[in-house]
């Protein structure tokens, strides 16, 4: 007679399950996905608008240029000085960043003080010296202001909105022309004939950006900035 042996398989060890912490499900639904409907209802009629100060305005060669932004903030910055020891403050104002591009406001009356459409922009600039400070710059050729911005709070989510609202105006201004190209291709082949198409350009060489060619550059310094009072 032969003898059954009864054998076991040892149970496999499952991996402990990670319970997300309140600070990632926070991140988490704080971060939704930027899709381009997400920022259209982001930046829709007034938009989102921030707390801050207008340190100033200056005359600028170029339409952009890292050191010149710094060199104007700089500039600004010891006017603003020179300003608060006779006793004068730097205007409290509202930054609201929507589909129209940048608006100011004063703080108490409400009324518009600037308002630059975003094919106007040609550059945005982070204070290196400041992290609760920014500027941009504006204005036709020969005529390029810069407007430095003192930030209530960090101006990084300020830069960010910026960044998102030009990408997502180039990614609508992309669709109109790929829909137009579209149209038209659908229109030779009724016609039964090929023919020549006029402004053949790719999407990148197109004039999305109104009197711009290209996108404004958005610098953002790679190393810490240190707050600045």
């Amino acid at each position: 007679m032969s003898a059954e042996v009864e054998t076991s398989t040892p149970p496999v060890e499952q991996p402990p399950f990670k319970t997300p912490s309140k600070k990632e499900k926070k991140k988490a639904a704080a971060s939704p996905e930027k899709t381009d409907e997400f920022l259209l209802a982001r930046f829709k009629g007034n938009g989102v608008r921030y707390k801050a100060k207008l340190i100033g305005v200056d005359d600028v060669p170029e339409a952009r240029g890292d050191k010149m932004s710094q060199d104007s903030m700089m500039k600004l910055k010891g006017k603003a000085v020179a300003a608060r020891s006779q006793g004068k403050h730097k205007q409290r104002v509202w930054v609201n960043i929507s589909l129209s591009g940048i608006t100011v406001t004063d703080e108490k009356t409400g009324a518009a003080i600037l308002e630059h459409a975003v094919n106007k922009i040609s550059f945005i600039a982070r204070d290196v010296t400041d992290s609760r400070a920014f500027g941009y710059v504006c204005g036709a050729e020969g005529q390029h202001q810069f407007f430095a911005i003192k930030t209530a709070q960090q101006a990084e989510p300020l830069v960010i909105d910026l960044k998102d609202l030009f990408q997502l105006i180039f990614n609508m201004k992309k669709k109109e022309v790929e829909g137009s190209k579209k149209d038209e291709n659908n229109k030779v082949v009724e016609n039964g004939s090929e023919g020549s198409h006029n402004d053949r350009k790719g999407v990148e060489q197109l004039d999305l950006f109104g009197d711009m060619s290209t996108p404004p550059d958005l610098n953002s310094p790679s190393s810490p900035v240190q707050p600045h009072a």
